[in-house]
Formats: C-alpha cells, sequence, structure tokens
C-alpha cells in the first residue's frame, strides 16, 4: 500500500518511516502539518491507499483533518488510522465521527501497528475488488444496451421463436424457395400499432421482449410448419405461409388482438397495443425480384389496412361530437354512431364462417 503518515514530531515519522519500510513492504510518505498533509495528496499523481494521522497537531488538527480527507475525491472510503496517546482517547469518538477508520496509541506497540496496517489493506483490497466488480456491472449494462438498442425502422433479429427469422435469413429464404414452392405460398404483413409509444416508453431489452411476444402470439395463431416470419422494422411483421383457406388476415388479425389484452409486456401505460394484417399476396410463380416485390406488396396492404382503420375511426368519433344535441331522433342517431364506432374497435373480432382466403 501507499501509506501518508502525518505527525508534528519529526521524530515520531521517521519512526514510522524505519518500522513500516524495513518490517513491510508499504511505501510510507510523511508530512509535518495537515496544511501540507493536504497538499502532499492534491499532487500525488497514484492516490494513498491508508493514512495515519496524529490527533493533536498546531494549525489543523486530526480530527479537521479527517473531514477534509473525506471530502477529496477517491478517499471516501479510504482506511484511516489515527495516532494517540493514552490520554488522548477521548477525542477517538470525535475522530470516528469524523469518518476515521480505527486507532494505535503511543508508544507504539509494532506487532499492533502492523496488524491494524494489516487489517487497513484487507480493507482497500476488498473495496477494490467491490468496484471492479461494480465496474464490470456497468461495462456489462452498457454493452446490453448497446447491444439491444437499435432505431425504430431497424430490422431485428428476435432470438428464441421458432419460424421466425431475421430480416437477411428471410428474404434468403424467400429467394431459394422453386418456382412450385411459390405458387402455393402467399405474403402477408402485420403492422403494430401504438409501435412508436412502445419504442419510446420501453428500454431497449424490454422493446426486444415485447417484439419476441409479438412474434411468438402470430406464429401461433398462423398455427404452420411451413411458415416463416421476420420483423423488417417499424412495427412490420412479415409472414410467408402456405396459401390455405383458414389462413384468413381477418381471422388472423382478430385472433392477435384478442391474445395481446393478455400479454403482460404489451400492457404500458398509454398505449393500446393492437394489430392490423394486411390482406395477404400471392406469390404465383415468381422467382427472385417477383418475390421480393410481392413481398413488398403485402407490406403495402398492411399499411394501408392500418391507416384506413385509424381514419374511419377518426371520422367516426368526430361524427358523435357534432351531433350532442338532444331529442328522440339524435339520441338514436348518437346511438348508431357509438355502436358502429364499437364495432369498428373490435377490428372484425366476429368473423363469419364463410370469411374469404388469401387472394
Amino acid at each position: 500500500m501507499k501509506i501518508l503518515a502525518v505527525d508534528d514530531d519529526e521524530s515520531i515519522c521517521a519512526l514510522l518511516t524505519e518500522a513500516v519500510s524495513t518490517k513491510t513492504k508499504h511505501h510510507i510518505v510523511t508530512a509535518a502539518s495537515g496544511p501540507e498533509a493536504i497538499r502532499t495528496i492534491a499532487k500525488a499523481k497514484i492516490p494513498f491507499d491508508c493514512f495515519l494521522l496524529d490527533i493533536q497537531m498546531p494549525i489543523m488538527d486530526g480530527i479537521t483533518l479527517v473531514h477534509r480527507i473525506r471530502k477529496t475525491k477517491g478517499h471516501a472510503r479510504t482506511p484511516i488510522l489515527m495516532l494517540t496517546a493514552t490520554s488522548q482517547k477521548k477525542y477517538i469518538d470525535a475522530a470516528f465521527a469524523a469518518g476515521a477508520t480505527d486507532f494505535v496509541t503511543k508508544p507504539f506497540d509494532f506487532l499492533e501497528l502492523f496488524s491494524r496496517i494489516s487489517i487497513a489493506g484487507r480493507l482497500v483490497s476488498e473495496h477494490k475488488r467491490v468496484a471492479e466488480k461494480s465496474w464490470e456491472m456497468v461495462s456489462l449494462k452498457r454493452d446490453l444496451m448497446h447491444n439491444t438498442s437499435h432505431s425504430l425502422t431497424e430490422p431485428v433479429e428476435l432470438m428464441g421463436v421458432t419460424q421466425v427469422l431475421g430480416y437477411v435469413s428471410f428474404e434468403d429464404h424467400l429467394l431459394s424457395l422453386s418456382r412450385t414452392e411459390l405458387k402455393s405460398k402467399a405474403a402477408f404483413a402485420t403492422k403494430v400499432k401504438g409501435i412508436e409509444t412502445a419504442y419510446k416508453t420501453l428500454p431497449p431489452v424490454s422493446f426486444r421482449h415485447f417484439l419476441t411476444d409479438l412474434s411468438s402470439e402470430l406464429m401461433s395463431v398462423v398455427a404452420d410448419n411451413e411458415a416463416v416470419a421476420t420483423y423488417r422494422g417499424n412495427g412490420l411483421f412479415l409472414c410467408l405461409a402456405p396459401n390455405k383457406r383458414q389462413l384468413s388476415h381477418k381471422r388472423i388479425e382478430a385472433e392477435m388482438n384478442d391474445r395481446l389484452a393478455y400479454i403482460p409486456s404489451t400492457q404500458m401505460d398509454g398505449l393500446q397495443c393492437r394489430v392490423s394484417v394486411g390482406e395477404p399476396q400471392k406469390l404465383h410463380s415468381w422467382r427472385g425480384t417477383g418475390a421480393l416485390v410481392a413481398v413488398q406488396k403485402a407490406t403495402l396492404n398492411a399499411e394501408i389496412r392500418a391507416r384506413t382503420e385509424n381514419t374511419g375511426v377518426a371520422s367516426l368519433r368526430k361524427a358523435v361530437r357534432l351531433h350532442p344535441g338532444s331529442g328522440f331522433q339524435t339520441e338514436m342517431e348518437r346511438r348508431a354512431y357509438e355502436n358502429l364506432l364499437q364495432d369498428t374497435l373490435k377490428d372484425d373480432s366476429e368473423m363469419r364462417p364463410t370469411m374469404a382466403a388469401f387472394g
């Protein structure tokens, strides 16, 4: 350790220097007064690990010096041992109140002195270990935030959900399909409403969990082992699935919105998480860029459906506000508008059994 001993008695400083240098591997520096000690601490390129302070000194006593050291950057927990004569023990309580760690009586019993210094050394080692662990945690947290943060429009690779791919892998899969395979498939997109609020409200890790839960529910609703999906960014999920009659995009939308009401990660203050599912786009037997164009059209269908629903709801609400009057006729109109608004907000949750399939 690097030790600073402060005592106005030169013989005590010389004795401490000789004993510590000879019997231990510690490096000791001395100062003859409190002000000199403050200057020495300020000039030190490597901070001191331990202080030995006399209590009774002119100009600045040891208790005042303890206060000053504790207020110095980097020394809030540095061990401070008070050097006191037997007659000065009444000052020890004040020294401890100021922040002292331990005390040693004069004349010195060097075995006791070295024992107290050894205890101080263990304290220093423990403080360093805790500081290193704290720094490791800060570093890990910073790395985690860096690795999980992304822009709203950026595609995110969601791990742990079967059949959900990264966006590049999704495109590679699409381009690898034969003409026959493409002919039997369709693409559709799911748009998450309120995605901007979720992105601003949630920490990066929670936002990723939010997207993962959405993708998991989507694949559960689709319920087809041949289906694959990806998150494209900006609240858009793309899905490639066999073009079967039971895969109605309105049914998927209704089931998804029913499930979202029970998913903890989608329940946030000020956010009513719902989705719009666009009309599917058949891939026919297109290859290469043709298949990508079909996927782009499917994405546009979801965007259009989401905008249309938002516009329709806004128009209905405005219509209700424009009929505030009383009377039988007006009341009937209001009820009609309110019922129509409720039906719209259900997002087609009650589907006819004969609902048209993809395309």
